[in-house]
């Protein structure tokens, strides 16, 4: 093709990089070239149209062309025209699309706005000492010392005591704490499950339509759900604890919080009513059609990723294998969206945030969403997936994901040392993933750094050169630092909060990391949150709050809120710079632009900002003294 690389040419109308939907009923193009082989490129539609396409930002070696167009009704076909400065050729592929086959994605406004926060209930905050579940430890007490009622069955600390240890956490103490959340500057809330379930993580539900008693209002479950039929919504009870979580949830409201749940519809607890007949009546149960069982005598089942407390539900075709079970779940789903069932969603929860969810069909998550818009078009689906989500964010399913692909690569690039990314690579990376998700999405990513299924933040800088969530538990690898992590480390994460709160999407912080909390991954990540007042703790190295840390949260989040060009602004890469490690960017909308520099390296940097009408002045951030292990510099200035 007249030295045009062909191997270079792509698109693929099936993938939402190249085709998408966007809000307006509008769709978006996009042809890729390999970088430096063609000058420009035409969308040519059949019967003549033809649309020059614009450059976008792409990742080395390609260029990424991309075009907006006015809806079609009907199928349409249509291939590329390639300019070269002596000639243009048409690519020899004809495309076509089905205008029907396809879903627009939009998301709702206030989560493109949101700055998150991650609560696990069970240690954040223990507000009510009448619904502790019994034994509870001392919330201050030293994490490897036994109390003195652990171990006495033979159990040992990692086998397995430490995992079901209660501290008293619940939502009378985050209620307790909600100035500490609103004056960070958070809007949102993210709880880690809250349903009835044994134990601290709730991961095993036993009971979807209730509100765990130990976070609650401490009744009892039994007494207080008897003479309820699971297959007959008409007979659900709201119990003491479900109604104190909806005070709750009018309370965080009235804050200005919005609060989202986890929906683990891929599994319960073995103390489910469900699962509890089936073990009793085999398949003559009403429910032996829920769950995937291989044997039913022996009675044989499958348990999540081979954990035997948590029986998974079948699946069957594209969906679920028992209809009981769909509808089941998409009651409990309006039970919490809109609990008086009047049609007016305010008095309920503002989104799911999806446990596990590619274990789940996604014709039922396609449904799933119809009904959750349904009740509540500005509700929040966001998707626990770890990998690139093209697939899941294309308009039917999900309308974010938990973005552990922002987290990787700025962990890698702002810890790693041996195996440090550099910041070109960085920058390309997420590139890529602006270029492979719909806007819609990209802004509305939950952009964490850490979460209760990873290391803390300050631990992975402290245990470098670790690929992200990988070898970091202090029970499966000796090599693993669980010490406190240095000033320098706190001094790196400080770096990637600024980056979390200038980058595109919506930034996550994991309860305490505000206040300098560190530790392995689970179930050391998931120590008491610390609270001076109620000091001093036993381990002395746990015993403080660091003010200037919690200072730096607030006033980074302050600038993001301040600021609606890092809320929803254009991205635009202004320097990557390897030798000085810095990485340079704009964010603009309107006509406020601002330029964001963070330096990873072990020094100072300079470079110079784009040449424009007016000057630049500061906004945000003192650069730290370089020391021998390498500083962060960060700045961060405006027009």
């Amino acid at each position: 093709m007249g030295g045009i690389r062909t191997e270079g040419l792509a698109h693929d109308p099936e993938e939402p990089l190249y085709l998408h939907r966007v809000p307006g009923d509008r769709w978006r193009v996009r042809y890729r070239t390999l970088d430096g082989d063609v000058a420009g490129v035409l969308l040519l539609l059949e019967g003549g149209a033809t649309h020059p396409m614009e450059r976008v930002p792409s990742p080395d070696p390609f260029q990424f062309w991309q075009v907006d167009l006015d809806g079609a009704e009907e199928p349409t076909r249509y291939t590329f025209g390639l300019e070269t400065e002596s000639l243009c050729v048409s690519d020899p592929r004809v495309h076509a699309y089905e205008p029907s086959a396809y879903s627009t994605l939009e998301t709702p406004d206030w989560a493109k706005h949101a700055v998150w926060y991650q609560i696990f209930p069970e240690r954040f905050r223990n507000g009510d000492v009448s619904n502790d579940p019994e034994p509870v430890r001392s919330w201050t007490s030293e994490w490897t010392e036994p109390a003195e009622w652990e171990g006495s069955d033979g159990q040992t600390f990692w086998e397995y005591y430490v995992y079901q240890r209660m501290y008293g956490g619940d939502l009378a103490g985050i209620e307790e704490q909600l100035d500490h959340l609103v004056e960070l500057g958070v809007t949102a809330l993210y709880l880690n499950p809250i349903f009835q379930a044994a134990g601290p993580h709730k991961y095993n539900a036993t009971d979807f339509r209730h509100v765990d008693t130990s976070l609650g209002a401490g009744e009892d479950y039994e007494e207080a759900t008897a003479g309820e039929d699971l297959l007959d919504p008409s007979t659900w009870k709201w119990t003491p604890s479900d109604r104190l979580f909806l005070d709750f949830l009018a309370t965080c409201k009235a804050r200005g919080l919005r609060v989202v749940l986890d929906a683990v519809f891929n599994h319960v607890g073995v103390a489910h009513p469900a699962f509890l007949d089936v073990q009793e009546n085999r398949d003559a149960s009403r429910f032996a059609d829920w769950f995937q069982v291989r044997s039913w005598e022996p009675f044989e089942y499958v348990g999540w990723a081979g954990f035997g407390d948590l029986p998974v539900f079948a699946k069957e075709g594209g969906g679920l294998a028992s209809e009981a079970v769909k509808e089941h779940l998409f009651e409990v789903t309006r039970r919490w969206m809109d609990p008086d069932g009047d049609g007016d969603p305010s008095d309920g929860i503002d989104g799911w945030r999806l446990d596990v969810p590619m274990e789940l069909p996604a014709d039922f998550w396609e449904e799933w969403r119809t009904l959750v818009k349904s009740i509540n078009p500005d509700a929040f689906i966001s998707g626990e997936i770890w990998h690139r989500a093209d697939e899941w964010l294309g308009g039917k399913h999900f309308d974010a994901v938990m973005n552990y692909r922002f987290a990787d690569p700025v962990v890698a690039w702002v810890g790693n040392v041996e195996r440090k990314l550099t910041v070109s690579a960085l920058d390309a990376r997420l590139a890529e993933l602006r270029l492979a998700y719909p806007d819609e999405a990209t802004f509305a990513l939950m952009n964490l750094v850490g979460s209760h299924d990873t290391d803390r933040i300050a631990s992975m800088l402290l245990n470098r050169d670790r690929p992200y969530d990988r070898s970091n538990q202090v029970q499966r690898r000796d090599d693993y630092n669980s010490g406190r992590p240095h000033d320098l480390h706190f001094q790196r994460q400080r770096l990637v909060a600024l980056a979390q709160m200038t980058y595109v999407g919506a930034p996550m912080i994991y309860y305490g990391d505000e206040v300098g909390m560190w530790g392995a991954d689970d179930p050391t990540n998931r120590k008491p949150m610390l609270w001076a007042d109620l000091g001093p703790y036993e381990n002395s190295e746990q015993n403080f709050i660091m003010e200037d840390h919690h200072a730096f949260y607030r006033g980074a989040i302050a600038l993001r809120r301040e600021h609606e060009a890092l809320r929803v602004g254009g991205f635009e890469t202004h320097l990557t710079d390897d030798e000085q490690d810095l990485w340079v960017f704009l964010r603009t909308h309107g006509e406020e632009v601002l330029m964001v520099a963070l330096n990873a390296g072990s020094g100072t940097s300079s470079f110079s900002p784009p040449v424009g009408d007016g000057e630049w002045s500061p906004l945000f951030g003192d650069a730290p003294e370089p020391d021998e292990h390498g500083s962060a510099p960060m700045m961060m200035v405006g027009p």
